[in-house]
């Protein structure tokens, strides 16, 4: 089996030989060569075939992964041996380390069977954690036994007192102290994470592969907190799972090592290390700085397998928050990859080991390559023609296969519209992204290799030691992008006059750009990464001014439904009656002026200033999600005298906050919002006092949802899709949802027969509702709104709606609700 993958390998490698051929020959013809020195050809041609094969091999790699993999039956195997796993710590933080860990040894506690869908691994016993550190000074070792101090007795912790031979050293101390005692450990980064489930399956794959000597998991990167780890995480979101597959199926047991979240046999890895050191002087002597490569190929000489397990679950690593750090790490991997020219022909290597190690060397020389081509014939060096479009976009085409691979490989998701919307938007946002950062990555590269070819090192720094900020950000770049734009243009004005020059330099443009706005670039990638919007805060940020605007509510400031009751004679009037309406059903219900109000999805507060001045000495507070309704919630209050006594906050109405309770919760029509109804009650509880008043007006269903006609329950799905909404009760089911958590109920009115459905847009959204719908556009908040609002009003026609208020008193002991407050930093988070 250890051989299997080799000639799928070697027919990809073979095919990617052939299609850089191809584009090869293509730009041969695309090349003027009659006024071109051939020795300048024969380079150029050179060039682009070595950086075409390795983008041809990725783009067979990712679709070789875009099938997703069959599911098949676990092999019997022996009961594992014993484990262990390790995590080794020089620097970083120790908290967020100490939170895993007990995670970990919770999953590694749980009893259970791993792929039964219990939840427990039932490891406690045959696996050890350790926690080995390098940290050094005495403030950081005291910091970090402190943030381990609760896990004694539960992991083993080893700090060095001299940290020879950084990683690698660090893990051989602990192979000669404790290495015999386990058949194989699992080795981990101090940010690394991983499900003691996973790991579980790991072992049963390896003790029923007795020759496998490493079996490395895929990874998957945790949300970042900055732009620039977004991009990386969506990066690898969408492409890293086709690659993992890809690897695993071409590579078979001759596959590669990722240095972390990997399981390896003890026996195999000590066989082969340590590594010694390569000879002469750094930075292509010395001690190995890219040392798992070089570890999984002698390993794969000495004859053990060496496989990735592409399923990325329960196994994941942090990402670089800053380009500076990025750079930092990515500057040690160049030495690390161009110290292998060393190694690649070393006796007994693996023909895939060779492979591996040449597509990392060229990873790191494709830079300086790319931007050599980009100079060459920018400068008119050498001569092209028209022609060179067609290699051109042949490369274009081969760079865009991973990421269209992504998408093939999730055919569930390209077949529900909404998920393809999300995909389609979250491909053109990296394609996008990665192509401005694109040319700030070559630049360094190529300062990188050349820095390396000048014999200048870099010593290995420690991931936990803090990266000093560069002192003026993308001037470099800047002064790249200029550079390149010169190089091209000078010598083509010399040449040909100043048109050819202009062409040359517009023609380095999309290289010569980013850079030129390297600076800018460079803050806005590592500015922190915009919070994922509420789709309901959303759509009410930008359709409150709208509503307000069109609704003809006037001072009433109302976004909900207009009530046409007796003695009502305009669009305002209508507008303020539910305030009427709730203002006397609280009364009824409460028998006297209520102390505090809080309303649930208050809108701008037009309902709350009308209660304000129905109640003088009440104090009112108002809830939204919506920081556009805050805004203008404020902007009145101050204009009309009440800010002293209606305050308004942005929250989640249903997260839990620190208040004082309410004699009085309003909500209208916002309950809906809610994911479903006894969330909203629990919250709604929450902010009660005992024997509080919830008076409550919505769009409620007149019977049960399964009940509904096929025809009534598209246009229910429309309306909730339109409209935001997490839910939409039918009046009984809400009752006894109440009533079961302890309200009771003291009124239920219909409100249905002072709505008026015949309005002049209520004809013209029976039109557009539809038309917008069936163009997919309920995700933009004006068509949503149309879609929404058609739906309701149909079904209000069918007789399928109810617009009802319904007045609930809380239960007159504390509440029965979780008392789950949360501090006052939370209740407005």
């Amino acid at each position: 089996m250890r051989g299997a993958g080799v000639p799928i390998l070697a027919g990809a490698l073979g095919a990617s030989v052939a299609i850089s051929a191809g584009l090869t020959l293509l730009l041969a013809r695309g090349l003027a060569l009659e006024a071109t020195h051939p020795a300048l050809v024969a380079i150029i041609l050179a060039l682009f075939a070595l950086t075409t094969t390795l983008l041809a091999l990725s783009a067979i790699v990712a679709l070789a992964g875009s099938v997703p993999a069959r599911v098949t039956s676990a092999p019997t195997s022996p009961e594992p041996g014993p484990c262990a796993a390790l995590w080794l710590i020089c620097g970083e933080a120790p908290e967020p380390l100490a939170a895993r860990l007990q995670e970990f040894l919770a999953g590694l506690a749980r009893t259970g069977q791993a792929g039964t869908g219990q939840a427990g691994t039932g490891q406690g016993g045959s696996c050890d954690v350790f926690v080995l550190s390098d940290t050094q000074g005495p403030d950081a070792r005291a910091r970090e036994m402190a943030a381990l101090a609760p896990l004694q007795g539960q992991i083993t912790y080893r700090n060095r007192a001299r940290p020879e031979g950084r990683k690698p050293g660090n893990l051989q101390d602990w192979i000669g102290q404790y290495g015999p005692r386990y058949e194989a450990f699992l080795l981990l980064d101090a940010d690394s994470g991983f499900c003691a489930a996973r790991l579980r399956a790991m072992r049963a794959q390896m003790a029923a592969n007795p020759g496998l000597g490493v079996l490395q998991a895929a990874i998957r990167l945790r949300p970042a907190a900055s732009r620039f780890g977004a991009l990386q995480r969506l990066s690898g979101r969408l492409s890293g799972p086709v690659f993992a597959r890809g690897l695993a199926r071409l590579c078979g047991e001759s596959g590669n090592f990722w240095g972390h979240n990997a399981l390896i046999r003890t026996r195999a890895f000590a066989q082969v290390t340590p590594l010694p050191d390569l000879p002469g002087r750094a930075p292509f002597g010395g001690p190995v700085l890219s040392h798992d490569f070089i570890e999984a190929a002698f390993l794969r000489r000495a004859g053990w397998g060496v496989a990735l397990c592409p399923d990325s679950r329960g196994s994941f690593e942090e990402t670089p928050e800053t380009i500076t750090a990025h750079l930092r790490r990515d500057r040690r991997w160049a030495q690390g990859n161009l110290q292998h020219l060393a190694l690649i022909a070393a006796r007994g290597l693996h023909p895939a080991s060779r492979l591996h190690l040449a597509t990392g060397i060229l990873a790191y020389l494709s830079a300086p390559i790319w931007l050599g081509l980009v100079l060459l014939t920018g400068s008119g060096a050498v001569h092209a023609t028209g022609g060179v479009i067609w290699p051109l976009l042949g490369v274009l085409a081969l760079l865009l296969v991973p990421k269209l691979a992504g998408l093939l490989a999730r055919p569930a998701a390209l077949l529900r519209p909404a998920r393809r919307r999300v995909l389609l938007r979250a491909v053109w946002a990296e394609l996008g992204l990665s192509t401005l950062f694109a040319p700030l990555g070559m630049l360094r590269r190529s300062g990188f290799v050349a820095s390396v070819l000048a014999g200048r090192s870099v010593a290995w720094v420690p991931s936990g030691q803090a990266v000093a900020g560069l002192a003026h950000p993308g001037r470099a770049e800047r002064l790249g992008g200029a550079l390149i734009i010169a190089t091209v243009a000078l010598p083509q004005w010399l040449i040909a006059g100043p048109a050819p020059a202009l062409l040359a330099g517009v023609l380095v443009l999309p290289v010569a750009l980013p850079l030129l706005a390297g600076p800018k670039l460079w803050r806005w990638f590592e500015a922190p990464a915009p919070r994922p919007r509420s789709g309901v805060a959303h759509y009410y940020d930008a359709s409150t001014r709208r509503f307000l605007a069109l609704g003809g509510s006037g001072a009433a400031l109302a976004i909900h439904r207009q009530l046409w009751a007796d003695g009502v004679y305009n669009p305002a009037q209508a507008a303020a009656h539910v305030n009427a309406v709730i203002a006397a059903q609280a009364l009824a219900a409460l028998g006297r002026p209520p102390a505090r109000v809080v309303d649930l999805g208050c809108g701008v507060g037009g309902t709350l200033f009308h209660l304000a001045r129905e109640w003088p000495t009440a104090s009112l507070c108002g809830i939204t999600i919506s920081a556009e309704q805050v805004r203008l919630a404020e902007t009145h209050a101050r204009a009309q005298g009440l800010e002293a006594r209606c305050n308004f906050l942005r929250s989640d109405f249903t997260l839990p906050m620190t208040l004082p309770r309410a004699d009085l919760v309003v909500a209208v029509e916002s309950h809906v919002h809610a994911p479903n109804a006894g969330v909203f009650l629990q919250a709604a509880l929450r902010h009660l006092a005992p024997g509080g008043v919830l008076v409550l007006v919505d769009d409620m269903l007149a019977r049960p949802e399964a009940d509904l006609p096929p025809a009534q329950a598209q246009r229910l799905a429309q309306f909730r899709r339109g409209w935001r909404l997490g839910h939409v009760p039918d009046r009984a089911g809400l009752v006894d949802q109440a009533q079961a958590l302890g309200f009771g109920l003291a009124q239920v009115q219909d409100l249905t027969p002072l709505l008026r459905l015949d309005r002049w847009r209520d004809r013209a959204l029976r039109l557009a509702g539809p038309l917008a719908d069936g163009l997919g556009l309920a995700h933009i908040p004006v068509f949503g709104n149309m879609i929404g609002g058609n739906a309701l009003t149909q079904s209000y026609r069918a007789g399928e709606m109810r617009y009802t208020c319904l007045v609930l008193r809380a239960p007159d002991m504390a509440s029965t609700a979780p008392d789950d407050r949360a501090t006052p930093r939370e209740a407005v988070a």
